[in-house]
């Protein structure tokens, strides 16, 4: 699902979010055994640059989006919906390595899904801190890295090759979000499906009572928080 975005003047955004693009390690064996090593990853690094409310955390819905979590045995991962790459050869442009492109289609929950968007089993949040950064990081051995490819093997890679990739743009941002974090002043609280902006759900608004009796948080304009990709491309080195 790539992101609707609507165009927010600077002077309007409440916050500014700088992501960096990462491996770890730096390197990819050809050669050793999986499990053998730390896996290799991608990694993405969000920090807070600006915020109209400093001091302040703010939590993300990551549906949708290159900061999605990837669940063991749960099928396609997020790196095989289309968030990443393709891995582009830096010698040869023409020798790429697809890491997925899936548009899968998900089923309707029967009823009318939950006001409170943690009850929502599919969503998942991500809070960045006011002061330091929080990392999203993306396995993908060699194994993974191949399963999608189907031109390229492992077999056509030697030690020392090295590949450049970036994140698409269409997955980088939020459907919703606020202020806080979900760990501390939002733990006990309920998200709001409704939100600043368009409110895509028709979700009703909870009242200022309701808001201050039954610990509602409502979703700020998406529109307002900037994602801005600082690194524009990563790369990668092959070893034995």
């Amino acid at each position: 699902m790539v992101l609707l975005k609507f165009k927010c003047p600077p002077e309007r955004r409440k916050a500014v979010v700088a992501i960096s693009l990462s491996t770890s390690p730096p390197t990819c064996s050809l050669g050793a055994a999986e499990g053998s090593t730390p896996p290799f990853r991608i990694v993405l690094t969000l920090r807070l640059d600006h915020s109209t409310q400093p001091g302040r955390p703010i939590t993300i819905c990551t549906r949708g989006t290159v900061f999605a979590p990837s669940y063991e045995g749960g099928g396609l991962d997020t790196l095989a919906l289309g968030t990443v790459g393709p891995l582009i050869s830096n010698s040869d442009p023409q020798k790429q390595i697809s890491l997925g492109y899936f548009k899968p289609h998900y089923a309707h929950a029967a009823g009318p899904p939950s006001a409170n968007l943690k009850d929502r089993d599919w969503l998942d949040f991500l809070t960045i801190p006011a002061e330091g950064a929080v990392q999203v990081r993306h396995d993908l051995p060699i194994s993974r890295m191949f399963q999608y490819e189907d031109r390229l093997t492992k077999d056509d890679l030697k030690a020392g090759d090295t590949y450049h990739f970036s994140i698409n743009t269409g997955y980088l941002g939020t459907s919703w979000w606020c202020w806080g974090d979900l760990d501390g002043d939002l733990k006990e609280k309920k998200l709001s499906a409704w939100q600043e902006g368009i409110n895509f759900e028709k979700a009703e608004k909870p009242t200022p009572e309701q808001v201050e009796k039954e610990g509602w948080v409502l979703g700020e304009n998406p529109a307002e928080l900037a994602f801005e990709d600082r690194t524009g491309s990563a790369e990668l080195q092959f070893v034995n």
